[in-house]
């Protein structure tokens, strides 16, 4: 057997679980809710978990459309979960006009970014 045979069975074995977790739907829910933990405690870590984030919940939609609206939902999960953190703090932090731009903009954009991932698997 070569080494291209080797990989070539791996690929189909990945393909195939990707496949059943995209259309059968308890796994679907399963995988999504999974990808959404670990991107936010990535996204606690540093920012380039925010990427991540969008990149696991783009892997398991069926369509890059899917895809994209899963990286903006993971988003605005982001940031409701950014404010309850900031807690009496949110008000101040709104004030800050530019930073508060950058923030949301990161939020949102950065998933989607990801999410394009779905584009090439």
């Amino acid at each position: 057997m070569t080494t291209r045979e080797g990989g070539n069975g791996a690929s189909t074995t990945a393909r195939a679980t990707l496949t059943r977790i995209r259309t059968e739907r308890p796994l679907h829910l399963l995988a999504l809710l999974i990808s959404v933990g670990l991107g936010l405690a990535l996204s606690w870590l540093h920012w380039i978990g925010l990427v991540v984030g969008g990149v696991l919940v783009g892997l398991v939609a069926r369509n890059l459309p899917k895809a994209l609206g899963y990286g903006l939902g993971f988003g605005l999960v982001v940031l409701v979960v950014f404010a309850f953190v900031l807690g009496s703090g949110r008000g101040p932090a709104l004030e800050m006009a530019p930073a508060i731009y950058l923030t949301v903009g990161a939020a949102l954009g950065l998933p989607i970014l990801g999410s394009l991932a779905r584009g090439i698997v």
